[in-house]
């Protein structure tokens, strides 16, 4: 039992502290929760402190600013305030000089209305005075007007005397010198008539001499008539026969012919296309040409004045590149080497003449290139040069 009851005993004390050690952790769970709540309420009471420290500073030097601006406005105020009474002085000091000027300005008023009515009675005696001076003006015109009207009715009537005696003057001098020039045109006339009458004499010998220079006239040009038709029946003769030595020369060629008083050659025969440097077979028959005309020329007298025409000829293509401008400019500069050939073959200079065409003196005109082969052509002719003296 004893045992039983010492067991239950210590049954009891062990239930019991457990008890209570739960109790003690309990409590000081409580504590550390209640120390933890208590440390986070003082750093946020910390932390607010802080804060309201730094907004209290803040505010202290707000209220310093405020303080130093209430102290300038209140000298502003103060200054204001002495501004103030200054502008009510000088207000009163400037009410009573406008009172002074009012009271001023009102005499002045009374004066200007007096004024004014004295200038209207000095404008009324002003009208009625010029009324009166133009009356006396116009009076005093009206009498200048019949003075001078006098004075020009005298002045006129003394003129008209004057001039009547200058009159009578000048016809007396007139009438003097009509009779000078009278007996001097009368002694002109005696002197014309003698010479009328030498003239006349020296007219009729001029006039025979006249119709003896005339018969001589006719019978010079009769005789310069018939040499010049001799020159140039001579020269149509070595014409003919300068076309006959060419015919035979350049016999049985197609590309060579003669159209009327010109010997014609295609320009085929002495250049290539579109150049103006005579071909080797053009140099051989121009050099044929030169022996035969250099013949000719020899048996031409020295009097008649001749010269051989080359003229160059090209078709109506027109020249789109190269060294010549268009047609002309390559027809002249054939023309101009067929007369240089035949001075360096012994023609005579003096004896050429070259000059170029162009496409505008066509043998045909047609659209074809036959035509235009026929147009391309260098002709030869002599004929007789002028000299202008």
């Amino acid at each position: 039992m004893a045992l039983a009851r010492i067991g239950n005993a210590r049954r009891v004390e062990n239930f019991t502290w457990p008890g209570f050690v739960d109790a003690l952790a309990t409590l000081l769970m409580v504590i550390i929760f209640v120390l933890m709540v208590f440390v986070l309420i003082q750093v946020n009471l910390a932390y607010r402190v802080s804060g309201q420290d730094a907004t209290l500073g803040e505010m202290r030097q707000q209220l310093a600013s405020l303080g130093e601006l209430l102290n300038i406005e209140r000298r502003a105020s103060a200054d204001l305030a002495a501004n103030l009474a200054q502008i009510n002085s000088q207000l009163g000091t400037s009410n009573a000089e406008r009172e002074e000027l009012r009271a001023r300005l009102a005499d002045v008023q009374k004066l200007l209305r007096a004024r004014m009515a004295d200038i209207d009675s000095l404008t009324a005696r002003k009208t009625d005075t010029e009324a009166a001076l133009n009356a006396a003006r116009a009076s005093l015109e009206e009498r200048l007007g019949a003075l001078q009207l006098a004075e020009g009715q005298l002045a006129m009537a003394q003129a008209q005397n004057q001039s009547a005696g200058n009159k009578i003057k000048v016809l007396e001098a007139e009438t003097t010198a009509s009779k000078a020039e009278v007996l001097e045109l009368t002694n002109t006339l005696a002197a014309l008539r003698i010479r009328i009458e030498e003239l006349t004499g020296l007219l009729a010998e001029k006039e025979r001499q006249a119709s003896r220079d005339k018969v001589a006239i006719a019978n010079l040009g009769k005789s310069l008539n018939n040499a010049l038709a001799n020159r140039v029946q001579e020269l149509q003769r070595f014409r003919s026969e300068f076309f006959g030595r060419l015919r035979d020369v350049l016999s049985g060629r197609d590309d060579v012919e003669i159209v009327g008083d010109r010997f014609v050659f295609q320009s085929e025969v002495l250049f290539a296309q579109g150049q103006a440097k005579i071909g080797s077979e053009g140099q051989e028959q121009l050099a044929k040409l030169a022996v035969a005309l250099a013949d000719i020329a020899s048996k031409i007298p020295s009097d008649i004045n001749w010269v051989l025409q080359v003229e160059g000829h090209t078709d109506d293509v027109p020249i789109r590149a190269g060294r010549y401008a268009d047609n002309w400019d390559l027809s002249t500069e054939r023309a101009l080497s067929v007369v240089r050939y035949l001075n360096q073959q012994g023609l005579p200079a003096n004896r050429l003449a070259a000059a170029g065409y162009g496409e505008y003196q066509p043998l045909d005109s047609a659209d074809s290139d036959d035509a235009r082969r026929k147009n391309r052509r260098i002709e030869l002719k002599i004929t007789q040069r002028v000299i202008a003296k």
